[in-house]
Order: structure tokens, then sequence, then C-alpha cells
């Protein structure tokens, strides 16, 4: 038996280690899981705009993802990588900042940001998921007439907000479209990307469809913590109806943790990352409850010591 049990406690510790290195090497390599590099191009020649887009950061909450646009001119649009040869006017359908940037011939091109709503609600987290699309078209200056956009892209019922990018007929009056070769970047940690790229041959317009969710290791971290939280609210009822239903004197260490417990809970729900406001689909799976659980333990422990008390005294 003696051999025995050393082999098992030799087993136990090489598989926490084991453990602890899986561990390790999954958080090494999470990037390449989560990250989303997508090319496209629309060109046919060697006359282009390199459209370099990276996602800067998600903001559930306000249901927004910011991200950052560079052009790079190519062919006979460019008189250098950062300088055009002509104008370039880029429309992108970015809900704040301007969704018409225009970049004078010969002048510097520098990037621009946007911000783009999402479709989605963060109540289901850590299983929510989200949803938008990026449109963007290039034009330069063309003495040759080009044919406006069809009527179902100028609906006069389009929300303000809308995501869509709308493309009337002045912006496309005496410019003809670009073509773009599209580098799409998107790497947030705690966030898996995925996302495909269309593109309109007739007006050169890419549309990038992105699709996000809360990375494998968020998830797993916030199922870990509301399974702490469910099985340390148990732990406390059951100490509490051991204490009450033992008869004499009271141990009030049970009260004490309930206590600690009704306040250390909310910190214990704030390592999940990224974790919304109280309220959400995760809350009303373990944290409401464990809170309720060691609140009612508090005060039935509380009351049983003061009955007790009373009947001692008399």
């Amino acid at each position: 038996m003696g051999i025995f049990h050393k082999l098992i406690r030799v087993s136990t510790v090489l598989g926490v280690i084991l453990v602890y290195c899986a561990v390790l090497w999954m958080g090494l390599t999470e990037e390449s899981r989560r990250a989303l590099t997508i090319v496209k191009s629309s060109a046919t020649d060697n006359d282009f705009v390199i459209a370099n887009l990276k996602i800067t950061s998600v903001d559930t909450t306000q249901g927004l993802l910011h991200g950052r646009i560079r052009l790079i001119p190519m062919g006979r649009f460019s008189i250098d990588k950062t300088t055009p040869a002509t104008d370039l006017t880029l429309l992108v359908n970015s809900v704040s900042g301007k969704q018409k940037t225009v970049f004078p011939k010969g002048e510097r091109i520098v990037p621009i940001d946007f911000s783009i709503l999402l479709s989605g609600s963060q109540s289901r987290y850590p299983f929510d998921r989200f949803t938008t699309d990026i449109e963007l078209v290039v034009t330069a200056p063309t003495k040759k007439k080009t044919e406006p956009p069809p009527d179902d892209t100028l609906d006069e019922n389009t929300d303000s907000l809308s995501t869509t990018l709308i493309v009337g007929a002045s912006d496309l009056d005496n410019s003809e479209p670009v073509p773009i070769k599209e580098n799409f970047v998107a790497s947030i940690p705690g966030i898996k990307f995925a996302g495909t790229i269309t593109e309109n041959s007739t007006y050169k317009l890419m549309q990038t469809a992105v699709e996000m969710r809360r990375a494998n290791n968020v998830i797993s971290i916030s199922l870990m913590v509301m399974g702490l939280m469910f099985v340390l609210a148990i732990s406390i009822v059951r100490m509490v109806l051991t204490v009450t239903a033992s008869p004499g004197a009271m141990n009030l260490l049970p009260l004490s943790l309930s206590i600690t417990l009704i306040f250390g809970l909310p910190a214990l729900r704030s390592i999940q990352p990224g974790v919304p406001p109280v309220g959400g689909f995760s809350d009303y799976m373990s944290f409401i409850w464990a809170e309720m659980m060691v609140s009612i333990s508090a005060i039935a422990l509380a009351w049983t010591w003061i009955i007790r008390s009373k009947k001692d005294g008399t």
C-alpha cells in the first residue's frame, strides 16, 4: 500500500504539471486561433489601391467595432506608396466621424479611423455573438460619365444609424470606382473573429462580413468562475444547515464566511474577461443564485443564534 500511495501522489503531481504546461501552451498559441486575416482583390491589372484594414478595439457595451484604414495607391494612381497621383475619395460605412474622406493629389495619405455598429447582445455572455459589415469604395476623378447606382441603394427610409454604405449618384459623378486589394486583420484579446470579403464588380465595393464571439479561453474561464461561485454558495449552505441542526453552542464561522462571500462573490465575478454589468445570462446561471444563497444563509444563521440566545437567557 505504501508504494501504491506513492505512485498515486507522483501521478497526481505529474498530472498537475502536465495540465499546467498545457494551459501555458494554449495561452501562448491562443492568438493564432482567435485572429483573422483575409486578403481579397478586385484588381485585374496593376492599377489599384491597397486598403489595409485593422480592427483596433471592440466595445460590446456600446455595440461598436473600431478600426483603422490606410490606403496605398498603386500603378497610375500613385506617385509613390504614400502619395496619390490623383484625388482619391474613400467611402466607408462609419457611424462616427466622416463617411467620406478625400485624399488630395500630391499630398501624403494618412490613416483614418472608423466605427461600425455591431448586431448582437452581450446579455448572453460568455456565449454572446456579434456580426457586422464593413463596406468601402474608393473613387478617382474621370471624364467618363459613370452609371448612377441602382435605386434600391437609395432608400429614403434608411435608418440614420444603418451600417449599410449608401452610394449616391453624386459620389460617382465624373468619378470612376478604383479596384481595391483589401488586407483585413482582426486580433483582439478575448475575441474570436471569423468572416469573408465579397466584392461588387460594378462599383468595386468591398464588403467584409465579420462575425465575433468570445475566445475559447474566455468561455473556459467564465464557466470555471461560475462553477466556483455556485460550489462556494452550496458549501456555505451545507455548513449553515449542519450548524443550525446541531444542538448546543453555535459555531459562528459560517456566518462570517457568508458575510464575506456577499462582498467576495462580486469580486470573483469581475475576474471574468470582458464581463458585462450584472443582469446577463451568466448571472442568472450562477452569480445571482450564489448571492441569494449566501445572503439567506447569513440571515438564517443570525436569527438562529438570536433565538437560541434568548432561550439560553431564559
